[in-house]
């Protein structure tokens, strides 16, 4: 009963602590607090934020709420400015997931009030808050984006013999045309990085520089694995997958489409959930893709569920969420222009182009 006393005494002391947030550009002191919080993933990481700085010049903001001397919830806003595209903050571009950290509703409050005015502060238009959980309703919120998640089981085996015939079938395909897959690290790069690029062009989508993969396999190292797929020595799939305690995701991933019909992509993904089963990672993440789309058919076939996303936003009272999405019709003929280019100018100007969005 004393104990029980003593423990009410220190909530309630706590809950009549105003909590209060600090900001910074310094990389904070998190580390402590990511490792014990249930709800922490790799993207909340502080160091995205120095990597986004050094690679494209995107001013990263350190988010801290306290409640006296406790640490009770965190978040990173990336700065993005661009006259064609809109000037705001987000948390945390690239990525399907990773807003708001916080211990309770208090903290959480506390952190959208200070996004909010630091959006005021810096005359950026809104504040997107990517989330895998829903903050208050009063939020404008976009739900289109899922993404589908596979649980995986002890052994490699045991998921083969999960999958549906079709599968199996298109994976053994690839297999006797001669395909083989391989995965590594930095040693893979090079091969990742020239399927990417022409398969962003393909997508009619800026790529990321060379230096960004080469940045976070720099930064996070072991969590980083990078999967080519190769006719004799010819690549024609890869992917870059990273991993924590939760799961194994997979952000980018693509293939030659001149060879689809040797089904790359099915040996493909069929290498990473090997390797996610022999890592022991409880859960495939493949990444966010549109309910109903071609991607998402591809990504569902494999056995996983939808998992819902909610991008929250800050937004000026009265103004509607923005419409910065490739299915917007205003940027269709772009993307129809940017497929025609040649390989060498979307290297050049992508990283120009993507350093703006998120």
């Amino acid at each position: 009963m004393v104990t029980e006393a003593v423990e009410n005494e220190e909530s309630a002391k706590r809950a009549g602590e105003a909590c209060e947030v600090s900001v910074t550009t310094a990389r904070p002191e998190w580390d402590r607090y990511l490792a014990v919080h249930e709800g922490a993933t790799l993207f909340h990481d502080p160091r995205w934020g120095g990597l986004m700085q050094q690679v494209y010049a995107n001013r990263c903001y350190y988010l801290t709420v306290r409640r006296g001397e406790k640490m009770t919830g965190v978040m990173q806003l990336v700065a993005k400015r661009s006259l064609i595209f809109g000037s705001h903050l987000c948390s945390l571009p690239y990525f399907d997931a990773s807003g708001i950290l916080a211990d309770d509703a208090a903290a959480c409050d506390a952190l959208i009030a200070k996004a909010r005015s630091l959006r005021e502060k810096l005359g950026v238009g809104w504040v997107e808050l990517r989330q895998r959980v829903p903050l208050e309703e009063s939020l404008a919120v976009r739900t289109d984006k899922v993404t589908v998640r596979l649980r995986i089981p002890d052994s490699a085996d045991v998921l083969w013999g999960q999958l549906k015939p079709k599968v199996r079938n298109q994976v053994r395909k690839a297999q006797r045309e001669g395909l083989t897959a391989d995965r590594g690290g930095a040693d893979l790069l090079d091969e990742f990085y020239r399927i990417y690029v022409r398969n962003m062009r393909d997508l009619g989508s800026p790529p990321h520089s060379l230096r960004f993969f080469d940045r976070i396999l720099g930064s996070f190292g072991a969590l980083v694995r990078l999967h080519v797929v190769r006719l004799g020595v010819r690549p024609v799939a890869a992917s870059l997958c990273l991993k924590d305690r939760h799961a194994m995701y997979v952000p980018w991933a693509g293939s030659d489409w001149r060879l689809r019909q040797l089904c790359g992509n099915m040996l493909l993904y069929w290498s990473m959930l090997a390797d996610a089963c022999e890592q022991g990672a409880p859960v495939f993440d493949f990444g966010r893709g549109t309910r109903g789309g071609g991607t998402h058919r591809f990504k569902m076939q494999w056995g996983g569920e939808e998992s819902p996303l909610y991008w929250h936003y800050l937004l000026p009272e009265g103004v509607s969420p923005p419409e910065v999405r490739h299915d917007n019709p205003k940027y269709r003929l772009a993307e129809a222009c940017w497929r025609r280019l040649p390989l060498r100018v979307v290297r050049l100007l992508g990283p120009h182009i993507v350093r703006k969005l998120s």
